[in-house]
């Protein structure tokens, strides 16, 4: 039987209920059940359980690869909430806000170390477990290094497009990629399938970060979600900023990099006037001719598979659903 998305992210939320942490001490406890219960989208382990899918109809056996995807993702999450000083998560108080911060870091170190525990309990295949530690493994250590990166970026003067090319990979496309790749292998993908499901969640990952940029300067408001603007006044290095320093002549980069030293500037003037130094530079198609890039790339590995068209369509469906945020 093949489960439709919205199919598999119910039988994903039941399963999370089911997981529900009752141990002692509950003020360790209860902010990991706080975080893993709040409303999100859950695009990795539903996407994880979607890919194994199409190799196997029991997908009881990929549920708990799934979770600890979920559960790693969201440990980053209430990390970085603390990194980022931020008091909203998903529309409600994050951990640290709600609890305290050594509440949060203690928490969260228990859900990385939770994470693992359900990658040893998922199967008894040796072999297989072994490919699963050594895949998650080596993508915790990069979403780390990508987390790095960007803070490090905050306050280096000088970030080049391959630095932020190399940063979004590692923080938020890897992930992804390891994602695919794992419920290929928990349903029995060859090793060969399991990499093109890994080349070709890297390729979505990054097409999404792109467009994400692109959407917080040149999005529409209501459909984004969010106010439009926020990466400018956060005087964030994004794609769409780095790409204008590479082709801005001496002056347009001048100011540029002026408007973004500015933090006394009404907020709407500078938005405005980054914005006209974006357009007077096709910054947006720029991005969106290195998004249609990606998910060429993408699509390559997504044609290269050994597996009937058929049993792919919520595969496309997904990929098409993930960058059908309008412009």
């Amino acid at each position: 039987m093949m489960y439709s998305f919205e199919e598999l992210k119910s039988i994903f939320l039941d399963y999370i209920r089911e997981q529900k942490l009752t141990n002692e001490p509950v003020n360790l406890y209860n902010p990991v059940n706080y975080l893993m219960e709040l409303k999100g989208k859950r695009i990795r382990p539903v996407a994880c359980l979607l890919v194994a899918n199409i190799f196997t109809e029991d997908i009881k056996k990929a549920l708990p690869i799934a979770y600890s995807i979920e559960m790693f993702h969201n440990f980053t999450l209430m990390h970085d909430d603390i990194m980022d000083d931020a008091d909203l998560r998903r529309a409600e108080p994050t951990v640290h806000i709600k609890y305290n911060i050594n509440t949060a870091i203690l928490s969260g170190d228990l859900m990385m170390i939770m994470s693992y525990k359900h990658i040893l309990n998922c199967c008894t295949d040796l072999v297989l477990k072994d490919k699963l530690l050594k895949l998650f493994t080596d993508t915790a250590i990069e979403v780390c290094e990508g987390q790095q990166y960007d803070m490090d970026f905050e306050n280096k003067k000088e970030v080049s497009l391959s630095d932020y090319l190399l940063m979004i990979k590692l923080k938020t496309a890897v992930l992804l990629a390891g994602t695919f790749k794992a419920g290929a292998l928990i349903g029995g993908a060859s090793d060969k399938d399991a990499a093109h499901f890994y080349n070709l969640g890297l390729n979505l990952g990054l097409a999404f970060q792109i467009q994400d940029d692109l959407l917080d300067t040149f999005g529409d408001q209501d459909i984004f979600g969010k106010k439009i603007g926020g990466d400018i006044i956060q005087n964030k290095k994004t794609y769409l900023y780095l790409k204008a320093l590479e082709l801005a002549d001496s002056n347009q980069k001048a100011k540029l990099i002026s408007l973004y030293n500015d933090n006394l500037m009404k907020k709407d003037d500078k938005i405005a006037e980054v914005k006209a130094i974006f357009k007077d530079l096709k910054i947006k198609d720029h991005a969106e001719n290195l998004i249609e890039e990606l998910m060429g790339n993408a699509f390559e590995h997504y044609h290269a598979l050994s597996v009937p068209e058929e049993k792919l369509k919520e595969v496309k469906n997904l990929m098409n659903y993930l960058l059908k945020r309008n412009i």
